[in-house]
């Protein structure tokens, strides 16, 4: 795959002159800020920017291959990732490195600590690292593992010795997946679109919490996409001439517009799975740095770290900034898939009501009947702009398929038939057309913008 996308970019290079005519209300950043400070407060839950399935130098295959270097951390590399959680305002990074070299490190540098970091306490146990960034923002770093199913947020190596953290972390059986449960992780599953729905079944069955519906990787990988997801292998690479070409005019951090779409095999396996019991979805970074190392026009390699989590993140609910807040949002399914790259969505709110009045939030059970509350979301006041607004199309899933269409905050849309309740938001940008370019009309078109968990209804 690297041989084919380095052909496809090697046209591209450092390149200043990227103005259109085209008027910006508010200038493309390649930041973020802090979520905190730009969506408002649900119900008492504020809104956290979150990464899943992030590798680390500790990975074998991060940094172009080269994580350690003669026995020592790559620094540059590190320095790179730790720059972007900061630039981006991460508020937790669920990391999920491969067992070769993770599972060789001892557990109190699995997250890499540096001077000036804080450790994250859980009770007694310092289960991972605050990165505290020079704009007073801080980063919750929680380590985990990605081989045949992905544990994150372990409070301890899962053993006493390499070969056994090895062995563990390697396997996906009842022995390994009580191991990672009595180590505290969540347990999550990695590239739901290449596995078999009897395989995540049976991984259900014994304790996997939840699944990836949307992957990065997967979405430029040619094979993958031929094989797990049915697309075009390469239908997406000459789409994106405007962002990484010397000659276009388009920022270059909107080539995600040119493989952003849904995964249907991952989110039917989901549906699937969510009718015989509760499943989080997750979306997945799944950022190595080692995939397009040539630098765009402006000056950054493709696959940088920053450009990755500038795409979209996991937006959990919690109730403060502690590992348990965020570990006990992730693991109940409080949380929706925001692609941040269109835009932050601001006053997106999908919760249940019972018949008695009790709120049930995303990822609960709740009893039969009883209605669905949904709000249409608006662009948050920092998000880049121009002159038109976008066009913005909220749908209501039930099993997968769709139910309603619109909003009905308030009065909301009565259950009469039980089932998993889900929210998909669509996103016309046409306010990003002073950021696409000469020729921007193939990029205004409907781009999933929010992903949001379910409440499963009397099942």
């Amino acid at each position: 795959m690297l041989t084919v996308l380095l052909a496809l970019f090697a046209c591209s290079g450092p390149d200043t002159d990227t103005e259109t005519d085209v008027p910006q209300t508010t200038p493309w950043s390649g930041d973020l800020v802090p979520l905190t400070s730009e969506v408002a407060t649900t119900r008492g839950f504020e809104h956290a920017r979150t990464l899943v399935h992030m590798h680390s130098p500790w990975s074998h295959d991060a940094c172009d291959g080269d994580g350690i270097i003669d026995g020592e951390v790559n620094a540059e590399c590190l320095d790179d990732l730790r720059s972007a959680l900061c630039s981006q305002s991460i508020d937790v990074a669920f990391f999920s490195d491969h067992p070769s070299n993770a599972a060789d490190q001892t557990y109190e540098q699995w997250s890499h600590p540096q001077a000036g970091d804080t450790p994250a306490m859980l009770g007694s146990v310092q289960v991972g690292d605050y990165i505290n960034c020079d704009s007073g923002h801080r980063v919750l770093w929680l380590p985990g593992i990605e081989d045949e199913t992905m544990p994150v947020a372990f409070d301890r190596h899962v053993a006493d010795t390499t070969d056994e953290n090895h062995r563990l972390y390697n396997n996906s059986d009842a022995e390994a997946m009580t191991a990672f449960a009595d180590a505290g992780a969540v347990i999550l599953q990695a590239h739901t679109e290449g596995r078999p729905i009897e395989q995540l079944t049976e991984r259900q069955d014994l304790g996997m919490q939840g699944v990836e519906i949307f992957n990065l990787h997967a979405m430029f990988a040619p094979d993958i996409r031929q094989e797990d997801l049915g697309l075009d292998p390469l239908g997406w690479a000459t789409g994106i001439a405007p962002f990484t070409s010397p000659e276009g005019t388009a920022e270059p951090d909107l080539m995600f517009l040119g493989v952003l779409e849904n995964q249907p095999p991952s989110l039917e396996k989901w549906n699937a799975l969510m009718q015989r019991g509760p499943m989080v979805a997750v979306g997945g970074t799944d950022a190595h740095q080692n995939t397009l190392p040539l630098d765009l026009r402006d000056g950054e390699r493709g696959d940088s770290y920053r450009r990755m989590m500038r795409w979209f993140a996991n937006v959990l609910l919690v109730t403060g900034d502690t590992p348990e807040a965020y570990e006990t949002a992730l693991a109940a399914g409080r949380n929706y898939i925001s692609f941040h790259a269109l835009g932050t969505p601001d006053n997106f709110d999908f919760h249940v009501e019972g018949d008695d009045g009790t709120i049930y939030e995303m990822g609960s059970t709740a009893p039969s009947g009883g209605i669905v509350n949904v709000s249409c979301p608006t662009l948050s006041a920092t998000s880049p702009h121009g002159e038109l607004s976008p066009e913005v199309t909220v749908r209501v899933y039930k099993d997968g398929v769709v139910w309603k269409e619109g909003c009905a905050e308030g009065l909301g849309f009565p259950i009469d038939e039980d089932g998993a309740y889900s929210v998909q938001v669509e996103i016309t940008p046409n306010h990003l057309l002073p950021f696409l370019g000469d020729e921007p009309d193939p990029f205004l078109r409907p781009y999933p913008w929010i992903l949001s968990n379910a409440v499963r209804v009397g099942l």
